[in-house]
């Protein structure tokens, strides 16, 4: 089997020659150029890249962009101008200094635009980058991320967040009505066009919402909208990278085929006993905690193979990846995992 081969056995639920590997573009893309990449192609090593069969059109929305220097640092603010006011972030290096929103009259704006802000096919696109980045790249389709998340990790903040939920309590539930009225369209393009699996980037971990939230905003739009995916084919994944324990029984009950990301301790809270325990029939796309790699190779292989022995005892519904942070060792330390997984039988 190739890295295509095995990942569609394992979206699936059936057992790959060997549990797949992959790391995201956004972390390969630093040291794409390397040639030690290759060998790591040639063992197995797969890219998995975020693309939209979508396009988002804002109507009586201005975008701009500009960029300054201060201190001997580069920053970009982004500003979206309409009828009813303006709204600017800042950031450098791709992480926000400044988030969008910060008082009701941002809520107002913001909301303006989510009203605003139309989806339609963009399929060719999706299959232009499906050929362009084979035979190692492999596409999955980017939905984005569910209404409150977006809130919560693009334009608030977790910080300002938490006052939001009281300060703001009904500009935030009105955009959030807003925000899920395109959600929802989104998904039935999303449903109708190419590719298999549909990548939901949450970003979720239970500590920043807690089960009441979590039941009340987020388990809802799953149990919507995910079956009109799976209806047409398609494997949905939401990526939970942190602490899931006190939301275990609600993740259980939703119809989410795949936890990507999924991280164990101590990143996370759930060894993949307790979350192969929980969640039984749902697939799993690991992290390995960046700290292992730097692990002796014997021992690196050795947690390789004990976390397969716990992810996957029948040699289904397990792969791993590289998601949050890649190894500064990558080229001594992701050989050593690809080694592991194709020395281990299945």
């Amino acid at each position: 089997m190739n890295i295509h081969e095995r990942l569609e056995a394992f979206w699936s639920g059936e057992k790959p020659d060997r549990i797949p590997y992959t790391i995201y573009q956004n972390e390969w893309r630093h040291t794409q150029d390397d040639p030690a990449w290759q060998p790591l192609f040639d063992s197995g090593l797969g890219v998995t890249w975020q693309v939209p069969s979508t396009r988002m059109v804002r109507k009586n929305v201005e975008f701009k962009q500009t960029t300054y220097a201060e201190n001997g640092r580069k920053f970009t603010r982004s500003t979206l101008i309409t009828p009813v006011g303006e709204i600017y972030t800042i950031s450098e290096d791709g992480w926000t200094q400044k988030y969008w929103l910060e008082t009701q009259d941002d809520y107002r704006v913001m909301t303006y635009i989510a009203r605003h802000t139309e989806y339609e096919p963009d399929y060719a696109g999706f299959l232009a980058k499906q050929e362009q980045i084979k035979p190692y790249g492999i596409a999955l389709i980017a939905a984005g991320r569910t209404p409150l998340q977006t809130i919560l990790v693009d334009y608030v903040g977790l910080e300002n967040f938490a006052y939001h939920l009281f300060d703001f309590e009904s500009e935030l539930a009105e955009l959030y009505d807003a925000l899920l009225a395109g959600f929802r369209r989104k998904v039935e393009l999303i449903a109708a066009g190419p590719g298999r699996f549909v990548s939901v980037l949450e970003n979720f971990t239970a500590e920043t919402m807690g089960p009441a939230r979590f039941a009340q905003y987020h388990v809802p739009v799953y149990k919507e909208l995910f079956p009109i995916l799976q209806q047409s084919g398609k494997i949905v994944g939401t990526h939970y990278d942190g602490k899931l324990a006190s939301c275990k029984s609600l993740i259980a009950s939703a119809p989410i085929d795949l936890i990507e990301s999924l991280t164990p301790p101590p990143e996370g809270d759930m060894t993949l006993d307790e979350c192969r325990a929980a969640w039984p029939e749902k697939l799993f796309w690991v992290n390995i905690n960046v700290a292992n790699y730097e692990l002796p190779p014997q021992e690196l292989k050795d947690l390789v193979a004990e976390l397969v022995r716990q992810g996957a005892p029948d040699g289904r519904r397990l792969a791993f990846e590289v998601s949050e942070q890649y190894p500064h060792n990558w080229k001594q330390s992701m050989p050593v995992v690809l080694q592991a997984l194709n020395e281990i039988e299945l």
